[in-house]
């Protein structure tokens, strides 16, 4: 049962048909009445001369938006259609689309569709400009940065889209104080609503010599993943992306531009550390924290693959085993996947330790395979020497 059928069948129940009306009548408050959003065949929605306004307002960078699979709709077995599917196998050029997203969508949830009008924004009064238009013409908004929105926010059919790609200025900062507050000076970098992680790393680590705790897929857009929370390689060291949010830029749903921190609007500051993409504004810039640089950084990546089901959960438990024991730690981090090919596949990256000390991690589970295959067994009461050595291949 997908979730639309789920949510009709849910509103016959009586005990939750009358919930919502019942919650306004004990809070005092009455039912609002159903709003609705403009579509392009309403004689509400805008005309020319209006789209023309904003366009003027945003400096003229007001576009319609494509699917980027468009030259695929028209003629699939085209030239034109071959190049655009390999260009769309690259996340970069995916992000570089007004109406690309990293996702076309989930099964019976949403599918990708572009927007009707893009702003391409590059100031967060762009931005303001783009909230009041579709504030006073109930329109469907929607912002994107780098696309990456599995839950489908960055992207809505019939929508004005706040495009943020442009906004990608990054400043590094020796030692930042939050506007207003009486805190001590921290190193620090700001990014703009477009700037992405492989940007951000560069010039924190690579330039600068420190650390920002951010995400492993690097077109993934920093805004994004600190809003979300932000779970990254590194974690389990720096805590969450968003645990090192110092300040942000934000323009709210009315229009205005406001900056927030823990001595400025701190319960805004505080719902935009993990709060969701857009949930409270359009986030313009934010400032982030930044860290001492581990000396030691690597890598380690392997697969073993089971040659049946029962030893394939005997893997599955072995490694479970060894990572709650040696690998749950400040040290480790990124993933391991367990495929239907019976596979498990290791991709991990280590910080803070010498070539020795990772390797010595994983030696007990290294040898697990041999250590745990059966002996094969002797025939006639007897072992040659050949198959006394053998073991049974995984």
């Amino acid at each position: 049962m997908n979730r639309r059928t789920f949510l009709k069948r849910l509103s016959a129940v009586p005990a939750f048909a009358g919930l919502g009306s019942l919650l306004a009548r004990l809070a005092g408050a009455s039912v609002p009445a159903a709003f609705r959003r403009v579509r392009p065949s309403d004689a509400a929605w805008p005309s020319p001369a209006k789209w023309k306004e904003l366009e003027r307002q945003v400096g003229g960078r007001l576009a319609p938006v494509t699917s980027p699979l468009a030259p695929c709709t028209s003629a699939p077995a085209s030239p034109a259609c071959t190049a655009r599917l390999e260009e769309l196998k690259n996340p970069y050029f995916i992000a570089d689309q007004a109406g690309g997203t990293q996702l076309a969508g989930w099964l019976d949830a949403w599918t990708s569709a572009p927007s009707a009008y893009a702003v391409p924004a590059q100031s967060a009064e762009d931005v303001a400009a783009a909230v009041n238009f579709a504030r006073d013409n109930r329109l469907r908004l929607v912002v994107k940065g780098g696309g990456h929105s599995y839950l489908g926010n960055s992207n809505a059919p019939d929508s004005l889209l706040v495009w943020t790609r442009a906004m990608d200025r990054i400043e590094l900062h020796d030692g930042f104080v939050p506007r207003g507050c009486r805190e001590a000076p921290v190193p620090a970098v700001t990014a703009g609503a477009g700037a992405r992680w492989v940007a951000l790393y560069d010039a924190v680590t690579t330039k600068a010599g420190r650390y920002v705790q951010g995400g492993g897929c690097c077109t993934v857009g920093v805004v994004g993943l600190v809003a979300g929370g932000g779970f990254g390689s590194f974690s389990k060291t720096y805590g969450m992306a968003a645990a090192s949010l110092l300040e942000a830029e934000i323009v709210t749903a009315d229009g205005q531009v406001r900056l927030v921190n823990a001595c400025s609007n701190p319960d805004l500051f505080w719902a935009l550390k993990g709060g969701g993409g857009g949930t409270f504004g359009v986030v313009t810039k934010i400032t982030l924290a930044t860290h001492e640089l581990t000396e030691l950084f690597g890598a380690v990546s392997g697969r073993i693959q089971a040659r049946s089901d029962a030893a394939f959960r005997r893997l599955i438990a072995e490694f479970f085993r060894h990572y709650s024991k040696t690998l749950y730690n400040s040290h480790w981090g990124e993933q391991m996947a367990f495929g239907a090919d019976n596979a498990l596949d290791v991709h991990m990256v280590v910080a803070g330790l010498s070539d020795d000390a990772a390797e010595a991690a994983w030696n007990p589970f290294r040898a697990f395979p041999s250590r745990s295959a059966p002996r094969p067994r002797a025939t006639g009461g007897t072992t040659s020497g050949a198959a006394s050595t053998a073991r049974t291949p995984w």
